[in-house]
């Protein structure tokens, strides 16, 4: 059983039993076209059908739907006449409305003219209608859910008659069901037009803004001028709702809707685009100058002191603006003057900024490469490079630190300074380093067949190590893995270790054996009392201060110093960036522990490390070099 929802409400009643042939067609009309309606049937596709209806029920019949636009206009909704006749009917202003529908119309009650050649109503188009075969008319007035007539069903009929009974009940029904289908779609257009403002300001929202500009760009081009876009932000609104509460921070925002809108022209629209944003579109304006100075305006009112709940309140706005023709997408417009409105905040409240070009390529450019790179992480497409890390006693390799790299097929190899910074700036750099511990036991295994006491050295991020699970993440990766705890070095700067959370975290780690250096060691801001409280094992000396450094160990100060002070607190010390012989020999003269450097190897893949240390590769310090 099919369930009619608001039919009783409409003057439809389903229940008659049929009785006869013309009944059991009227009724599965009715039940037909109610399910349409109560469905949510498209209007324009219901009132087709009803025009149909006509012709398939009524002999020698043509249908019409006629309705009001602003009271005055007409607009054919669905039509089975012939084309000439159905331009005649659509558009017309009141002063020339003419015919049954316009009797109807305006008398507000069923006309029938039983011969248009004879009616006065038809007296200046009737030779149109004679010579399409339309010979007699009625017309219905339909109304809205207010009971106010908005439009008409009119019957043609091919000679001069009146409708049978049987005829008028089926125009009776299409009437019914014609009425029914306009009040519905009337109520949906006033939901819809409801969703699309905003009840504290009344201007429109977000929603149709797109179909805004595009009517709007489609009008632009051919005479030089444009559509201009502002976007205003409301500076520091959260100060107002937290000092004032949210009531008083309403009151800011419907009066600059309201200021904004004062000093529009008529053919400009304000939308309230988001809580404290509003966009302003301006039709078929010169240049930016002109929006410059609609910018300005707008911004000058604003500023004007407001009284909220007694008191004198002063805010200002932020304004980016942008211009767009013929062929800009709406939302690029859009995005366009946010970026511009985002400038104008950087340079201060009250600022205003123009679209910028080449920034927002800059910008874009960014953008596409923080996408790429969350794709790649996530597709595993990165890849570890491995820099041996020697015993500089033996020369032979004790361990290796695990570098990311990433060869994308669109941007080529990218640094790693570049897309560390990309991962920090997107908020990657947590699974960045995750990944990385991750593939990095992972490949490690190759290393453990050749040297079971190899070290395995990760650098984690300052974020990475301020959270809580940071240990059990380390712990379920070694699970994972299968290596043991002290087999692995965690690599952090010296910046880092300046964060409690990080340290409590170190002392985690400590406690589960796994080891830690401080990176970089010396560029930082350590001081021998400082380095002494950290729970860490191992100080890597940065590269910068290995110049100079001969043989016999002198000619870098500075080096001999930062080693003599790790050295002091019992930590084991690593030397990055060493490139000679001599400086091998140097550093083995310090009693350095391990090196690190192009001397001994450039960054290589898993496989060729785990075939040096099956070749049991090594550079021995007293061999005279290589």
């Amino acid at each position: 059983m099919t369930e009619y929802v608001g039919m009783e409400a409409d003057g439809l009643d389903l229940s008659d039993s049929p009785d006869s042939e013309h009944d059991l067609r009227l009724l599965s009309l009715r039940a037909r076209i109610a399910t349409d309606i109560a469905e949510g049937r498209r209007i324009d596709m219901v009132l087709n059908d009803l025009v149909a209806a006509v012709e398939d029920h009524i002999a020698g019949a043509v249908g019409v739907i006629v309705s009001l636009v602003d009271g005055e206009h007409t607009r054919v909704l669905a039509a089975g006449t012939p084309p000439p006749i159905t331009e005649l009917i659509h558009g017309r202003p009141q002063g020339s409305w003419f015919g049954s529908w316009s009797s109807a119309l305006t008398r507000q009650m069923p006309v029938v003219v039983t011969d248009i050649g004879e009616s006065s109503l038809y007296r200046r188009h009737f030779p149109a209608f004679l010579q399409h075969g339309l010979l007699a008319a009625n017309a219905t007035p339909l109304r809205n859910r207010h009971r106010l007539v908005r439009g008409a069903l009119v019957v043609y009929l091919d000679r001069a008659r009146v409708l049978t009974p049987p005829e008028a009940d089926v125009l009776e029904v299409i009437t019914e069901l014609a009425g029914m289908a306009l009040r519905r779609d009337e109520a949906t257009r006033d939901l819809l037009d409801r969703l699309r403002h905003d009840p504290l300001t009344g201007l429109e929202n977000r929603d149709g803004l797109e179909e805004l500009l595009r009517s709007a760009l489609a009008t632009v081009g051919t005479d030089g001028t444009s559509v201009g876009l502002l976007f205003v932000d409301i500076d520091d609104l959260t100060l107002v709702n937290d000092s004032l509460g949210h009531t008083a921070g309403d009151a800011v925002i419907s009066t600059t809707a309201q200021r904004i809108r004062n000093h529009l022209m008529h053919a400009d629209t304000v939308v309230r685009f988001g809580g404290d944003e509003f966009i302003v579109v301006l039709d078929r304006i010169r240049d930016i100058a002109d929006a410059r100075a609609v910018a300005e305006r707008i911004r000058t009112a604003i500023a004007e002191p407001m009284e909220i709940d007694g008191q004198s309140l002063t805010t200002t706005v932020s304004i980016g603006i942008t211009l767009g023709g013929a062929t800009t997408p709406p939302l690029q417009l859009i995005d366009e003057g946010h970026a511009a409105v985002v400038r104008a905040k950087q340079n201060g409240r009250g600022s205003t900024a123009d679209h910028d070009r080449a920034l927002d390529t800059a910008a874009s450019d960014r953008l596409s490469r923080e996408m790429l790179l969350r794709k790649a992480i996530e597709g595993d497409e990165l890849r570890l490079l491995w820099q041996p890390k020697v015993d500089l006693l033996t020369g032979k390799i004790a361990g290796a630190e695990a570098l990311a790299r990433w060869n994308d097929p669109e941007l080529g190899e990218v640094g790693p300074e570049q897309f560390v910074a990309t991962a920090e700036r997107a908020g990657l750099i947590d699974q960045l380093s995750e990944w990385v511990l991750r593939q990095s036991l992972k490949e490690a295994h190759l290393f453990f067949e050749h040297n079971p006491d190899f070290a395995v050295a990760v650098n984690l991020s300052a974020s990475q190590m301020a959270r809580p699970d940071i240990g059990e993440t380390i712990c379920k990766a070694l699970s994972e893995s299968g290596i043991e705890s002290r087999h692995l070095i965690i690599e952090l700067t010296e910046s880092i270790l300046a964060e409690p959370p990080v340290i409590d975290r170190l002392r985690e780690l400590c406690a589960s054996g796994v080891r830690s250096a401080i990176d970089d060691f010396g560029t930082g801001y350590s001081s021998l009392a400082y380095v002494q409280q950290l729970p860490v094992q191992i100080v890597k000396i940065d590269r910068a201060f290995i110049d100079g450094l001969g043989a016999d160990g002198g000619g870098a100060p500075i080096l001999a110093a930062a080693v003599a002070m790790a050295q002091a607190l019992g930590l084991l010390t690593t030397v990055e960036g060493v490139e000679s012989h001599a400086q091998h020999v140097g550093l083995l003269t310090l009693d350095v522990m391990w090196g690190q450097g192009y001397h001994f190897s450039e960054p290589t893949t898993s496989s060729a490390l785990a075939e040096m240390l099956a070749q049991d590769r090594s550079w021995p310090p007293l061999s005279g070099g290589e």
